[in-house]
């Protein structure tokens, strides 16, 4: 817990120099979403800014002994969800396999991304979990459930039942 603990304050420390001339939190942004993820049908529903998706391949390559959930800003707009930007969650309790943390509250709030640190010898866990489903259904304002699983990895779920991503969607083994 320490060396994440550490991690995450240089993340801090990194972003919070070049935030504070923009914003005093830590924040992703992107002017213009250019990389487009698609479902099965190769339909376009989720489209990630470059920046972010450089931002979430740093985080899952350097915290991998627990989960971490990132707060999604964006919008919503002709059945595209576009996510431009995140904040780290406020974070309660994680582990390896599980992660407690407060509600989202930012503007723009799209939705949720959380990471499946790899475990040894298993390949990536490229699924939506039950609890993760679980806490996406509860979330009355999230449109877009994310799990990021690998560098430039990660499967998603839309409220509407779309779902793709950047790799083959997987079942949990058992």
């Amino acid at each position: 817990m320490v060396r994440i603990g550490l991690w995450v304050g240089a993340l801090l420390a990194i972003s919070g120099s070049a935030a504070a001339q923009q914003s005093p939190s830590w924040v992703a942004k992107a002017s213009a979403p250019r990389d487009l993820t698609t479902n099965e049908a190769g339909v376009a529903a989720v489209s990630v800014a470059p920046e972010v998706a450089q931002a979430w391949n740093y985080l899952y390559r350097f915290i991998d002994e627990a989960e971490f959930v990132l707060c999604l800003e964006g919008h919503e707009s002709n059945g595209v969800v576009r996510i431009e930007g995140f904040r780290l969650a406020h974070i309660e309790a994680a582990g390896p396999t599980s992660v407690r943390y407060q509600p989202c509250d930012i503007p723009n709030y799209v939705g949720t991304a959380h990471n499946h640190p790899p475990a040894s010898g298993d390949p990536p866990a490229c699924y939506r979990s039950v609890p993760d489903r679980r806490s996406f259904e509860q979330d009355s304002k999230a449109v877009v459930d994310v799990v990021l699983c690998g560098e430039d990895k990660w499967v998603w779920m839309l409220k509407d039942g779309r779902k793709g991503g950047t790799v083959a969607q997987q079942s949990p083994r058992g």
